[in-house]
């Protein structure tokens, strides 16, 4: 019996001195939350690796009652190779700690490199397994550095304040967001082509904090992040942008509006229509040899604000639906016309024709699709619910003396 008990001992003992073979100690790992890429004048790889900087105890978010100076919470360090994999690797060369990128939530792309491909830089990224393939991609409307730099007045890195406005897209749906996984699946698919967010930034309302301006000056306003507009691909290659109303279009036909507004101009009315759901079919047909691609789109959802003096009665509710249906429609139209402008079927007709007629879409249609698609006629019907009115029937009645 007592050996037995020095046995497990000896057992557990062995265990608790047991760590991880591969474990990483915080100290020593810098932890990439964002992933910028770009392309040099002289053709060189850029990329660089946002990390978050380790917070004393007590430094709290910068504010006024720290009791100390706001340490920066990021780090935006940079590598220039002959490839992407020696660019990434040159990031040894300044960063102390080894970069961990299995955290990564953002991969940041230039315009000005999306224009020219991606292909090379998606080859290291798919091949690697450490590049998170859930995390958002996204491209730089604007300077890719300074939007790695717009932290404005929130003190968090920037990768994690876009990944968190991407977090609630659903509230508006005025732009489209592929992650690495989809976005990679798009550039390989014959049948349709990538998309995926924008993001710019701006001078903000806000002043900088712990900034100092003479009175005879404006004061210094924060840098803000926004996301915006979809960039749309054909091939590897940046090809144009949908704005928030062609960006729309397009989430309608792919039926992920789920939430968002429709402010609606009715003569001297207003009314702000707020979606809760809303669904789609595409249905590619011929009719007279022709092939027509039939876009069917449902809609619902509640009165949000409406115009005081305005009364809710059945007749009216009817002419709103009407209203709704029509202003969908039209935001489904710019989708198409601005897709088939670009030639960049973005809308996903093509595999939708690939599954109502494999047989010619494998002999035929697929190697004349771009042709096809650029003039392809589109039919659109959509119907809308108003399903409820919020807590009351008509606008709140104020008296005026």
């Amino acid at each position: 019996m007592q050996k037995k008990l020095v046995l497990i001992l000896v057992l557990l003992i062995m265990i608790s001195n047991t760590g991880c073979w591969d474990l990483r100690e915080a100290e020593e790992t810098g932890i990439v939350v964002g992933g910028g890429f770009d392309r040099g004048k002289d053709g060189s790889f850029i990329v660089i690796a946002q990390t978050v900087n380790p917070q004393p105890p007590g430094a709290g978010g910068g504010g006024s009652g720290g009791g100390g100076m706001a340490q920066e919470t990021f780090h935006n360090w940079y590598g220039i190779g002959e490839t992407v994999f020696d660019a990434t690797r040159n990031l040894t060369m300044k960063s102390p700690n080894a970069l961990f990128w299995s955290h990564n939530k953002i991969y940041i792309f230039s315009e000005k490199l999306a224009r020219e491909g991606l292909s090379e830089y998606m080859d290291f990224i798919e091949r690697d397994p450490e590049f998170k393939q859930s995390a958002w991609v996204l491209i730089a409307r604007d300077n890719l550095l300074d939007v790695l730099q717009a932290s404005g007045n929130l003190r968090q890195p920037p990768a994690q304040i876009l990944a968190d406005i991407i977090e609630i897209r659903d509230r508006n749906s005025k732009y489209a967001i592929s992650n690495l996984s989809d976005f990679i699946k798009q550039l390989g698919s014959p049948e349709t082509q990538a998309y995926t967010a924008g993001v710019t930034f701006y001078q903000g309302l806000m002043e900088e904090k712990n900034k100092v301006s003479l009175p005879s000056e404006e004061a210094p306003r924060a840098k803000e992040l926004r996301i915006m507009d979809t960039a749309i691909f054909n091939g590897d290659k940046l090809v144009g942008w949908f704005n928030n109303i062609e960006s729309r279009g397009l989430l309608w036909i792919q039926g992920e509006v789920n939430q968002g507004l429709l402010v609606l101009k009715m003569e001297n009315q207003r009314i702000t229509f707020e979606i809760f759901q809303s669904s789609s079919k595409l249905e590619p047909t011929v009719q007279d040899g022709q092939l027509i691609m039939k876009i069917n789109v449902k809609v619902s959802g509640n009165i949000g604000e409406l115009t005081p003096g305005s009364k809710l009665e059945e007749k009216f509710i009817k002419t709103i639906e009407s209203q709704i249906a029509i202003t969908v429609k039209k935001q489904i139209l710019a989708a198409v016309t601005k897709a088939q402008e670009l030639n960049s079927d973005v809308l996903g007709f093509g595999p939708a024709v690939h599954r109502a007629f494999p047989k010619v879409w494998d002999n035929e249609l697929s190697k004349q699709w771009p042709e096809i698609f650029k003039d392809l006629d589109v039919e659109i019907a959509v119907e809308a619910n108003v399903r409820g009115t919020g807590l009351t029937s008509n606008p709140v009645a104020i008296h005026k003396q």
